[in-house]
């Protein structure tokens, strides 16, 4: 049974009537697009991975030459649509027939987890304020100039 593709259609033109279809060709490069993007990030869950190895993918030959041409997915093109960037981490991994092996253990993969869920816990975009409880933006910027100039005052 094939798959209904995912893809979705052209955009109207500005003036209302619809796109023309587009070619066969371009519509199976956007399929074969979505899906290579949906595998590379499949590949940031660890369990995925152990999944992957106990099924005997990752001793495949054939399969590694296929990581190793995702590796593309770094490129500063295709990037910009990772949402999520650990699977880069998790590609470059797998890389090592070390890590492969180990992925069979139940053990590794449940360190894997803990050492995410610990990154997700204290990641942050922005450092937190220092030496200053926010209560509202405009008395966050007052305490922190009284605070310089009691410094330098002391001074």
């Amino acid at each position: 049974m094939q798959q209904s593709s995912t893809i979705l259609p052209p955009p109207p033109l500005p003036d209302g009537t619809p796109s023309p279809a587009r070619p066969p060709a371009k519509e199976a490069n956007l399929v074969r697009f979505q899906a290579e993007l949906e595998f590379v990030q499949c590949l940031s869950h660890p369990q995925y991975l152990h999944s992957l190895s106990t099924q005997g993918y990752l001793t495949k030959p054939s399969f590694i030459n296929y990581l190793k041409y995702l590796e593309y997915w770094r490129e500063p093109e295709y990037v910009k649509f990772i949402v999520y960037p650990t699977c880069l981490v998790y590609l470059t991994l797998l890389q090592s027939d070390i890590f492969r092996s180990r992925l069979n253990d139940p053990g590794f993969i449940g360190e894997l987890m803990r050492v995410g869920v610990k990154h997700h816990e204290t990641w942050r975009v922005d450092k937190p304020p220092t030496k200053v409880n926010i209560v509202s933006k405009d008395t966050a910027v007052d305490e922190v100039k009284q605070d310089a100039t009691q410094d330098q005052d002391e001074d």
